[in-house]
């Protein structure tokens, strides 16, 4: 699965891919999680399986919901309090469930 973390400039976002990437199950290890800033995603988008959506802009989901329509790619929020606590078995717990 390729995982895409859009924020609004992929700095912190960096810091919750490793805690991600942390807690991926030995099946995932293969998985490809990255973070990339809203600006990045429209030279991007066709390349992921999943996007999730940095709580920062979440007023961009509309956007980002009418770019992926054609990939059918699954985007979800990222949790607030995960996020700002780097939860990454928190974040990969809501992943699985898309």
């Amino acid at each position: 699965m390729n995982i895409l973390l859009v924020c609004a400039c992929g700095a912190s976002t960096t810091i919750v891919v490793e805690a991600m990437k942390e807690n991926l199950h030995e099946d995932e290890k293969d998985w490809f999680i990255e973070a990339k800033s809203v600006q990045e995603v429209k030279d991007c988008i066709g390349k992921y399986d999943a996007i999730l959506v940095a709580p920062q802009i979440r007023y961009q989901k509309k956007m980002l919901e009418k770019l992926a329509a054609p990939y059918e790619i699954k985007i979800a929020d990222i949790d607030p309090s995960a996020y700002g606590t780097c939860n990454g078995k928190k974040i990969m717990d809501a992943v699985r469930k898309l």
